[in-house]
């Protein structure tokens, strides 16, 4: 995390955007799951009956993380923090000029889902947060039946 505090790798949604979560991602979530932290791409870990888990919304995986939140307290002072919130990738976009606001968080050009989809700069652009977590609800809930590997064309309507 060299250089990066916890306030440019994390959020802190106001109650619209945790709503927007919330009705986005039930499908995906029921109602047994606690946001325990938020990071500044709109992922989300999760308390479930004790386990933590880690919901990726740039792919839409859903990974247990930790048997409990003290394990993942001690798991955030590690290795992990890398993958899980993109510390170098964040330093990149800052010095490119892409600092989310309160109540934003970065998104994707394209969804890391997709093999056109990379974590870069160039795919990663600053948006509302409830925006973000509405649209990747939306769209995982859609990709959810489809196998692996499918061809899928996206139409985005205003």
């Amino acid at each position: 995390m060299s250089g990066m505090g916890w306030s440019d790798l994390t959020i802190a949604p106001d109650e619209a955007a945790l709503q927007s979560f919330r009705n986005a991602w039930a499908w995906r979530l029921g109602a047994t799951a606690t946001p325990v932290l938020f990071s500044v791409w709109g992922d989300v870990f999760l308390d479930r009956d004790g386990p933590i888990f880690w919901l990726n919304t740039g792919t839409g995986e859903l990974l247990e993380v930790a048997s409990d939140l003290e394990d993942f307290r001690a798991r955030l002072a590690g290795d992990q923090v890398d993958e899980w919130f993109l510390p170098d990738l964040v330093g990149r976009l800052h010095l490119a000029g892409l600092r989310p606001a309160t109540g934003q968080c970065f998104t994707y050009v394209t969804y890391p889902v997709f093999a056109e989809g990379k974590y870069e700069v160039a795919n990663t652009y600053v948006t509302a947060a409830r925006e973000h977590f509405s649209l990747s609800g939306e769209l995982h809930q859609q990709l959810a039946p489809l196998p692996d590997g499918t061809e899928v064309r996206l139409d985005l309507a205003p």
